[in-house]
């Protein structure tokens, strides 16, 4: 009974550390992503605006226009990047925390 129980833990640490990986690089790749097309685009959505039926990306004071579908995928690539970003961040202190408790022969198992 009590090696079905360390190999559930053990399971449960590894399913964990899967998850934050997979975090952590979803966060990295979507920045990344953001970064390089807000660059080529001329900006983003949410520090451009729209007015009277047109739609402005802004970068550093500067604007370019652009179609609604543009300013539009640009408002949610910013939105997903402010919950990827923090969440790959969680992930990471997560992470750290685990191997932190594996270093200090805390009771849990190794994963590695």
């Amino acid at each position: 009974m009590e090696c079905g129980l360390e190999r559930e833990k053990l399971v449960k640490l590894q399913t964990i550390k899967v998850f934050c990986g997979v975090a952590i690089a979803a966060g990295i790749v979507n920045f990344f992503a953001f970064a390089i097309i807000a660059a080529c685009l001329g900006g983003d959505a949410v520090n451009g605006r729209s007015v009277g039926g047109h739609y402005f990306l802004s970068s550093h004071g500067k604007k370019t226009e652009v179609s609604e579908a543009v300013f539009n995928y640009s408002r949610i690539h910013v939105y997903s990047v402010w919950i990827t970003h923090p969440l790959a961040l969680l992930s990471g202190f997560i992470l750290s925390s685990m191997t932190r408790q594996n270093r200090a022969g805390n009771d849990r198992p190794s994963t590695a």
